[in-house]
């Protein structure tokens, strides 16, 4: 009979690594984030420390974004522009004073 209790989480793995289906890795990339009704440029965040995974995006802002809620990003690498929508996943308080931010694409 098989058991779908998960093993227990050893004391130096990372809560969220336990959440992720692929993993992350930084990229030097501009990016903005902004409500999906914005109607002018002027109304996105640029945001810093750009990290990626297949499945989502992590960064860092100087004001929180609330949990649960959607936001568009805009990535830019040279000419290139991706666009998608996120959904919130977290939004912690960091040590420099800014918010660290997991979204999932939709």
């Amino acid at each position: 009979m098989s058991s779908s209790l998960k093993p227990p989480r050893r004391s130096n793995e990372n809560v969220d690594s336990d959440r992720r289906r692929t993993t992350r890795t930084p990229h030097v990339a501009e990016a903005w984030v902004c409500s999906p009704t914005a109607t002018s440029p002027d109304e996105r965040t640029e945001v810093q420390s750009l990290n990626l995974s297949r499945h989502g995006v992590g960064f860092e802002l100087p004001t929180p974004l609330p949990e649960g809620t959607f936001y568009t990003i805009e990535l830019g690498v040279g000419d290139q522009r991706l666009r998608s929508e996120v959904r919130i996943i977290s939004c912690r308080r960091n040590d420099a004073g800014g918010y660290d931010v997991g979204a999932e694409f939709c």
